[in-house]
């Protein structure tokens, strides 16, 4: 049925008739009152729903940066389970398959390492001879290819074929970026597949299909071949002549699989912290304050976490407007290591370019910055393994080969770019020395975090 046309020239009230009585006189004032009132009532309501905005939309806004792999999703996950534990536990089934994702790439990471055609070393010694019994478990291990593939699609919501080499290069694959000393990692869109799911919570069914039933029945049925795996001595002298530290790499559960295998098994916070996927375009998330914490001024935070990669990083002016704080990730252990974008590129430099680019931006003059110089847990097993901070970085010279010594000399490199190109001198920095997986000490952080924010808020209000 076609919608009656208004008339734009039709005049409100309409003119009052000379013929009118006492009687229609009355009806229409009571017309006009009635009209009135659903016109208050509609602006009292807009009214409403305007304050409400201001109170749950204009909270803290907070933008993650930093190169890939710096830490930012764990740093997420970690203010989510600070000030919103009860959603934190009940999502934490969602990690499950990533978890067990990140398990299984890790076993076939190491078969394809233990295969001659697939090894990409020139080492003269890189090639170890198989016994028998590595062989097969090369045979009972080989389903969790397939378990791989299924997660895989499941995971990412493609549905294309898994590579099990996983030399992609393709931003649109499931695997963005093929290093031949790292297990692949999973990377998924903002708002698709597995990612969509945390929207649901823990909707009934939703990781009950067949295909993750088999899955999980799989993977225990392999717990014991997985676990003789990862002890045997020619895999682990493979892995050092490669100079390959599974350990040391996102989303390592070789050293849990019997707890994580378990048929009722349920991820603790500290697995999902480790739990490791990388996220393709920016994404928001809102932290609702639960009843026993305050941050300020009473209203949820936003935090927006965008995309470390080279190719996504063009994407983070368009957050620069508004935001309240910057908290910028370095991670310090990179300092022996290339992108995985451009081999031809230390990590450690490219953290100081982009920190010297957030620095400079007079977008963000006004901007707090705080800096987490993250992963400092594994630049200390680094050093006292033997690996010397001054090869990598020459200016270093002859200081002491330490944790202590290393992380000031990071920290004062840091905080001197910060000085030299920062638009305003009255801009604060606010350092800090951080293990993101740490989740007493990266609590502190947070509530650092969270004062900074509060005497922002004040300050903006004149309170100050």
């Amino acid at each position: 049925m076609r919608a009656a046309r208004i008339d734009p020239e039709a005049a409100w009230p309409p003119p009052i008739s000379p013929d009118e009585n006492d009687d229609d006189r009355n009806v229409r004032l009571e017309q006009e009152r009635e009209a009135k009132r659903v016109s208050d009532a509609i602006d009292l309501a807009l009214n409403v729903e305007r304050e409400n905005k201001k109170k749950t939309i204009h909270g803290a806004k907070i933008l993650l940066l930093g190169q890939a792999e710096s830490g930012k999703s764990t740093i997420l996950k970690n203010m989510q389970l600070h000030f919103s534990p009860s959603v934190f536990h009940a999502e934490a089934e969602l990690w499950r398959p990533v978890i067990h994702l990140n398990l299984v790439r890790s076993v076939n990471f190491i078969l394809n390492l233990l295969s001659p055609r697939s090894s990409g070393s020139t080492s003269p010694t890189s090639t170890l001879p198989l016994d028998d019994s590595v062989r097969r478990l090369i045979f009972s291990l080989a389903p969790l290819k397939s378990v791989e593939t299924s997660l895989t699609q499941r995971i990412s919501g493609s549905t294309n074929t898994v590579n099990h080499d996983h030399k992609s290069t393709n931003i649109d694959t499931p695997y963005a970026h093929y290093n031949p000393a790292k297990a692949p990692e999973i990377a998924v869109r903002s708002g698709a597949g597995w990612k969509g799911l945390l929207k649901f919570r823990r909707q009934p069914g939703v990781l009950s299909s067949p295909e993750d039933i088999q899955n999980r029945r799989i993977i225990n049925a392999c717990v014991d071949d997985i676990i003789t795996l990862w002890k045997n001595p020619i895999v682990q002298e493979k892995l050092r002549q490669e100079e390959i530290s599974l350990k040391d790499q996102p989303g390592f559960f070789l050293e849990d699989v019997q707890r994580i295998s378990a048929e009722e098994y349920l991820p603790t916070p500290d697995d999902v912290l480790r739990a490791r996927v990388s996220t393709i375009g920016p994404e928001e998330h809102r932290i609702p304050m639960e009843s026993s914490f305050e941050n300020g001024n009473g209203k949820d935070w936003i935090v927006y976490d965008v995309g470390g990669d080279r190719s996504q990083r063009a994407a983070w002016a368009q957050f620069f407007d508004t935001v309240t704080v910057i908290i910028f990730l370095a991670p310090v252990s990179a300092f022996n290591q290339a992108l995985a974008e451009d081999e031809t590129v230390n990590r450690l430099a490219d953290s100081m370019k982009l920190w010297r680019m957030i620095c400079s931006n007079k977008l963000l003059a006004s901007v707090d910055l705080i800096l987490l110089l993250n992963k400092i847990d594994i630049l200390d097993a680094q050093l006292k393994a033997g690996v010397q901070f001054s090869k990598y970085v020459t200016s270093y010279r002859d200081k002491p080969n330490e944790t202590e010594a290393v992380s000031k000399y990071l920290l004062d490199m840091f905080t001197a770019l910060h000085k030299q190109h920062s638009p305003t001198k009255r801009r604060k920095m606010h350092p800090h020395l951080t293990c993101a997986i740490d989740t007493t000490a990266t609590a502190t952080v947070i509530t650092h975090i969270q004062e900074l924010i509060l005497i922002k808020t004040l300050s903006q209000t004149n309170i100050l």
